[in-house]
């Protein structure tokens, strides 16, 4: 309209207008809408297909849960082909919650860019239903983003943001009509509750985010005694036990022990081998913490004879007698540490799970190095990285280096400042280290640092390669506070109490000369005197 109110006169261009032609776009609109959001589905399952493929477990240590998981990603793929864009993205959200529900080993392998990669990909699922208006498309989306955003529940954000993906899609699911979503969305709600109660430095509010987690757990426990869905109401009782095993009163903690055993006791009558496990880590966890390794030693030692008893559960039996296995050295019974793992590995290599009996090795080494043996606890952890080597999984690889660096370039700074303090106490030193086997053995253990730091920088394993460098810093650190410790300083710099003509004892600064022939170059701007120069507190002026 004009500025008079009344519609412009129609000048040369308007003349030219073909409005039928405006009024066939403005019913092609919403079809070119619809077809755009349709490949931005596909698009995004499609590359959860491919996380899907990439991040997946070895197929020898894959549990019954697996099964579930590759049926919905071959829903997936099924999907797509058939041109049926929502229901593939719905089908990809379910199967990526699948993934960080059941597979232990995905969850601990998952590196910071594969998890930041499904969380958006998992907002953009959920901003694309809620546009489409789909309600049980958006469900499983914010199911799948609460859970990706649990499985990096250490950073600082997590918490929170588990929160608002779980409250969103618990309320999402109230419309549905579908009570088993909405159970699963109460689930993945205790958890994010549970997450932010274990991230709480305050006492108060630990208990309500508690309280929370168990009013979210046993709604959803009711929800699915209403369906008959036992293994549901199992998941319920665990999660309703894994915040009580959280609480500081003692008869809450005994309680989450009973549901515990309760939730396990179910999924054993179901055949839900998996899920007993995981219960039966949780029960463990929560003795050790409440009374002690002693007690989680017969909890344990139990579970492995039942296993054992029960046939064909030689995975289960051998992780059960490996924990046991941990505890024992826990205790300082070293003996039967080490016959608890040779039983643990035997199973494992009976399961046919390489990487069970990798996991044995690293419990061995710690035995042999409690023994003072350290070449054997050495040529364990070789054992155990030469298996990662062979299942292509060279973050765990790197790890199993790394382990061997600590131990040997540990023990020698243990032995080296023994020995240096007793020399500068005027005794006999009780190892008798000298300069050549400090050097052979600082070699060896910096030799496996650079090894494993190889290894996480091939698996773009960015928080590996910075864990070595802190390694060999705080090693190397040390090192100088050894010799600064146990020599007197080669120069030692006053400054005059301005009150006394005597020295302010304060304002004292002293100077190590430790020789270091690597830094010995009288040539170019990083020449050296041959010399690192140690001050304390901090160098002087003009230094």
């Amino acid at each position: 309209r004009g500025p008079s109110g009344a519609w412009p006169a129609p000048d040369a261009s308007c003349s030219t207008i073909d409005f039928g032609h405006l009024a066939l776009r403005r019913e092609k609109a919403p079809a070119l809408r619809v077809a755009r959001m349709d490949e931005e589905a596909f698009k995004l399952a499609g590359r959860a297909v491919e996380l899907l493929d990439e991040l997946q477990g070895d197929d020898e240590d894959a549990d019954d849960r697996f099964d579930d998981l590759k049926e919905k990603r071959r829903d997936t793929t099924r999907f797509i082909s058939q041109g049926s864009a929502a229901q593939a993205l719905q089908a990809a959200m379910m199967a990526l919650e699948m993934m960080f529900l059941g597979s232990r080993q995905v969850n601990e392998q998952l590196l910071p860019a594969s998890l930041r990669e499904i969380t958006w990909l998992a907002k953009d699922a959920a901003a694309l239903f809620k546009d489409s208006d789909n309600h049980a498309g958006r469900v499983a989306a914010l199911l799948a983003l609460a859970r990706a955003h649990l499985a990096r529940a250490q950073e600082p954000d997590a918490p929170m943001a588990a929160l608002k993906a779980g409250k969103d899609a618990v309320a999402a699911s109230r419309g549905l009509g579908d009570a088993s979503v909405l159970a699963k969305a109460l689930c993945a709600l205790g958890d994010a509750h549970l997450a932010k109660a274990t991230a709480t430095p305050f006492e108060k509010v630990l208990l309500e985010e508690i309280r929370a987690a168990t009013n979210a757990t046993r709604e959803a426990e009711e929800v699915f005694k209403s369906l008959n869905d036992q293994r549901g109401v199992a998941q319920a009782l665990h999660g309703t036990a894994r915040a009580l095993l959280r609480h500081t009163d003692e008869d809450e903690v005994m309680d989450g022990e009973r549901l515990a055993d309760e939730a396990r006791e179910i999924f054993h009558d179901l055949g839900d081998r998996a899920s007993e496990v995981h219960v039966f880590l949780t029960g463990i966890a929560a003795r050790q913490a409440s009374s002690g390794p002693a007690s989680a030693l017969m909890l344990a030692q139990d579970a492995g004879e039942d296993w054992q008893a029960e046939g064909n559960r030689p995975k289960d039996a051998g992780l059960a007698l490996l924990l046991a296995a941990g505890f024992q050295l826990e205790v300082g019974d070293l003996d039967n540490a080490l016959r608890l793992c040779d039983e643990s590995s035997a199973l494992y290599d009976r399961a046919g799970s390489r990487r069970g009996v990798a996991t044995t090795l690293e419990v061995r080494s710690s035995v042999m190095s409690a023994k003072k043996k350290t070449g054997d606890a050495l040529n364990a952890l070789e054992e155990m990285a030469a298996i990662f080597e062979k299942l292509g999984d060279g973050r765990s690889q790197g790890e199993s280096l790394m382990m061997a660096a600590n131990l040997l370039l540990n023990e020698l700074s243990d032995e080296v400042d023994s020995d240096s303090q007793a020399e500068f106490n005027k005794k006999t030193p009780q190892n008798g280290i000298d300069i050549e086997e400090v050097q052979k053995r600082s070699a060896d253990g910096l030799e496996f640092a650079h090894r494993a730091s190889k290894c996480f920088e091939d698996a773009e394993y960015e928080e590996g390669t910075q864990a070595v460098t802190e390694l060999v810093q705080r090693i190397y650190e040390r090192a100088i506070r050894i010799y600064c410790k146990c020599n007197e300083p080669d120069q030692i710099y006053y400054t005059l109490d301005k009150d006394t003509p005597k020295e302010d004892p304060t304002k004292c600064i002293r100077e190590w000369k430790i020789p270091m022939p690597s830094m010995q170059k009288t040539e170019g701007l990083d020449k050296g005197d041959g010399f690192l120069h140690v001050f304390d507190p901090h160098p002087p002026a003009g230094h």
